[in-house]
């Protein structure tokens, strides 16, 4: 497991353009305004630095995916959402259906628009995607090429940002789910990450916190 922390760039907060200082990668955490393959759903700008915050206070346990996860390895693209793997225990998805109330979350799957979010709805889908008014955010939790919860904790990244730590799945699992997917954007991220893993060391090494 390795600790890193994030640097914010001078006058500036995580959604506007942070750097996540890891493994002597700095890139940028969240584009302001997003362009993925899946084109935002809502026109609400990311602000990734309140949803986890909200999961951190709610205490919940989840892998950080997707785009952040992305960016976290070394490979700067921007994206529209945080994508987050919960540990699938009841106690956890009560936690984090509270928290995703707490965020005033929107379930934007076709028949569930109106759906009071709770831990008996969360299992019903295996990917749930939610607008709130910091953004939005994926909560998957069956994805193509991934191990076991545990597992992938195991071998989580640890960030720091000021008081709130966030796991990050590692490089090599999240190079594993984006092979599994094998979209283009995927795809892409993969070549990227590969290259950038052929330079600097990889995330399963302990260099200890970098400050």
């Amino acid at each position: 497991m390795t600790l890193c922390t994030v640097r914010p760039t001078p006058n500036a907060h995580l959604r506007n353009g942070s750097s996540w200082g890891c493994l002597g990668i700095e890139s940028l955490a969240v584009s302001l305004r997003p362009a993925k393959e899946r084109a935002a759903v809502t026109d609400v700008a990311l602000d990734a630095e309140q949803l986890l915050r909200a999961l951190a206070e709610h205490k919940v346990d989840y892998l950080l995916i997707g785009g952040l996860a992305v960016q976290t390895h070394g490979h700067v693209r921007s994206t529209n959402d945080a994508d987050i793997i919960p540990a699938p225990e009841r106690l956890n998805l009560e936690r984090l259906a509270a928290a995703l109330r707490q965020l005033q979350a929107k379930p934007l799957n076709a028949g569930h628009t109106e759906s009071k979010i709770t831990a008996d709805l969360l299992p019903r889908a295996n990917l749930w995607q939610f607008t709130t008014p910091n953004g939005e955010i994926d909560v998957a939790h069956e994805v193509p090429g991934a191990a076991a919860f545990d597992e992938m904790m195991h071998r989580a990244l640890r960030v720091r940002i000021d008081d709130m730590e966030i796991p990050v799945v590692s490089l090599d699992d999240l190079i594993r789910m984006k092979l599994a997917s094998g979209r283009p954007i995927d795809l892409a991220d993969v070549a990227a990450l590969t290259d950038e893993a052929a330079e600097q060391p990889r995330a399963g090494m302990n260099l200890g916190l970098l400050r």
